[in-house]
C-alpha cells in the first residue's frame, strides 16, 4: 500500500449534506494559517466527472454547462480551479493524497453521497468530521435551490428529483452511513458539528473543533470579509469554482454575502413547509437525531 506524503501533517474532511452551511463554514476555515482549501471534489466527480451517470442534456447538467461560464479574465485567474472533465474518482483520491508543501493542513469539503458508498475512494491519511442541519431547515433550502437550478421541477414532488443530484437516502442515510463506517473500519471517533449550534456559538463550537483537530484557533477567523475572492485560493473545479457565477447569485450567494457565523432563524413550523418534503423531514428524523446525539456540545 502506498503512503501518502507527510506534508501537510493534518488532513481534515468535513462530510456534510447538502445546503448544510458547509461552505460559510468552509470560508471560515479558510482563514486558518497555511491552510489548503479543497471544495468538493468527490462531489465534483460523482456529478460532473466521466463517471457521472447523467446525460449531456439532462436538465441540471445543461444548467451548469450553460449557466456557469465565468468572464474570461475572471476564469484566467483561477489557477487552481480543475477541469471535471479529468476527475475520475481515482484522479480525485490520488490528487487528495498528493503533498501540499507549505501547508499547515489540508481542509476538504465534500458531500458524503457523492462517494456512492463506495468507501475505496476515500484517501488514505485523513480525519473525518461532520456537519449535520435539520431536516426542517434543510429539506426546504434543498428544494428552493434545485428548483432554482431546474425551474420545471417547481411543481413536482422533490423526492423525484434526478438521483445523482438528489440521492435515494437524501444525503442523511449516506452520511450516517459514512459515519458508522469511520468508527467501525477506520477506527475514529466521529467529529460532528450541529449547524445550528455553529452558527448560535460559533466560538465555542469551533474552537473545540479545532482543538479535537490539533489546529491552532484564532478568534480573527470567526469574521471575514464578503465576497467570493478567497474561492480563488481553493483547489476545486471550474464548475465549483465558478458555482457562484450563476445568474441571480448563484449556489453559494448567501454564504460569500457573510461576513460572519449569523445566529439561527426560527426553525420553520410543518405549515410553513411545502407539503410534499413532510414525509421526507418525517422519515430523516431519526437518522439526524442519531447524530445529533454524536455532536460537539457548546
Amino acid at each position: 500500500m502506498n503512503e501518502i506524503s507527510n506534508e501537510p501533517k493534518r488532513r481534515i474532511f468535513l462530510w456534510t449534506t447538502p445546503r448544510s452551511l458547509a461552505t460559510v463554514f468552509t470560508k471560515c476555515m479558510s482563514y486558518a494559517e497555511r491552510v489548503q482549501i479543497i471544495k468538493e471534489p468527490i462531489t465534483t466527480a460523482n456529478s460532473f466527472g466521466p463517471e457521472c451517470p447523467a446525460a449531456e442534456d439532462d436538465e441540471f447538467q445543461k444548467t451548469f454547462n450553460e449557466g456557469i461560464v465565468a468572464p474570461e479574465p475572471q476564469a484566467a485567474k483561477v489557477a487552481l480551479g480543475f477541469d471535471e472533465s479529468i476527475a475520475t474518482f481515482q484522479w480525485v483520491k490520488h490528487m487528495l493524497e498528493s503533498p501540499f508543501p507549505g501547508k499547515s493542513f489540508v481542509f476538504v469539503h465534500d458531500q458524503a453521497f457523492g462517494l456512492r458508498s463506495n468507501y475505496t475512494n476515500i484517501p488514505q491519511g485523513y480525519t473525518h468530521t461532520f456537519l449535520i442541519r435539520n431536516p426542517y431547515r434543510l429539506f426546504p433550502s434543498w428544494k428552493k435551490i434545485m428548483v432554482k437550478l431546474a425551474p420545471s421541477f417547481i411543481d413536482k414532488p422533490f423526492a423525484d428529483m434526478p438521483k445523482y443530484a438528489v440521492p435515494a437516502r437524501f444525503g442523511y442515510g449516506e452520511l450516517y452511513d459514512l459515519i458508522v463506517h469511520v468508527q467501525e473500519n477506520l477506527g475514529q471517533t466521529p467529529i460532528v458539528i450541529d449547524a445550528d449550534d455553529l452558527q448560535a456559538n460559533p466560538l465555542s463550537v469551533l474552537r473545540q473543533y479545532c482543538h479535537f483537530l490539533g489546529v491552532e484557533f484564532k478568534e480573527s477567523m470567526l469574521q471575514w470579509e464578503a465576497g467570493d475572492k478567497i474561492v480563488d485560493t481553493w483547489i476545486a473545479s471550474k464548475k465549483i469554482q465558478h458555482g457562484n457565477k450563476m445568474k441571480e447569485g448563484g449556489f453559494y450567494e448567501d454564504a460569500f454575502k457573510s461576513t460572519e457565523f449569523y445566529p439561527p432563524k426560527k426553525i420553520p413550523s410543518r405549515e410553513q413547509i411545502d407539503i410534499d418534503l413532510l414525509p421526507l423531514i418525517d422519515q430523516y428524523m431519526p437518522l439526524y437525531e442519531k447524530m445529533y446525539s454524536m455532536r460537539i456540545r457548546p
